[in-house]
């Protein structure tokens, strides 16, 4: 059983765990713990859009949804700054330029959002310029809830102007978005132009 496998290897996060039975906790493992760390990221990384888009569905019914645009902004902008500080914090060399960005980028591929793939065409300390491509989990879940539409997309640019700012420079952030589909698939072309 691959997932019994996986239990064993998270066997730490789940020692306090209690069944009132074996059989219990043997169907429960087998059923619905996930086989491997792919699914379980994979997972999570649904929990995370559920948690945004469920939160802006309930804003723009309780309080308007003229709101939902400045929130989800200001929600990503911090995101940027956070993922800024967890990268400081691992000692990670940051370079004060456009390339921070795409560091930043890539260790929040890495920690937290395993649908968004990248490849890049140019870094330098004046521009840099990358392919993003993959999932937006983010699209997929505002689709699936209609709440596309009062939202700016993409949503990565308040991200990378939280980074920014957490970093200290200026630069000017375009993104190109070539593919943005209902089930969330993305392909954009993302530059950091150093002002």
């Amino acid at each position: 059983m691959a997932n019994a496998k996986f239990y064993e290897q998270l066997k730490n996060i789940r020692a306090e765990d209690k069944f009132p039975n074996q059989e219990l906790e043997k169907q429960i493992i087998d059923k619905i713990f996930p086989k491997d760390a792919e699914e379980l990221s994979l997972k999570l990384s649904n929990v995370t859009a559920g948690f945004y888009g469920f939160v802006l569905k309930n804003v723009g019914k309780q309080y308007g949804w003229d709101k939902v645009d400045s929130i989800s902004k200001s929600l990503f902008i911090e995101l940027g700054q956070l993922k800024t500080i967890e990268a400081q914090e691992k000692c990670i060399d940051i370079p004060k330029d456009t390339r921070a960005l795409a560091i930043i980028f890539i260790s929040a591929v890495y920690t937290s959002s395993p649908e968004y793939k990248f490849e890049i065409f140019k870094l330098t300390p004046e521009e840099t310029l990358m392919r993003i491509f993959g999932a937006s989990r983010y699209y997929r879940i505002a689709k699936e809830l209609n709440i596309e539409t009062h939202i700016s997309w993409p949503v990565l640019i308040p991200f990378f102007e939280g980074i920014a700012r957490q970093v200290g420079i200026e630069c000017k952030i375009e993104i190109d978005s070539k593919i943005l589909e209902n089930n969330g698939r993305c392909n954009c072309l993302a530059r950091f132009i150093l002002i």
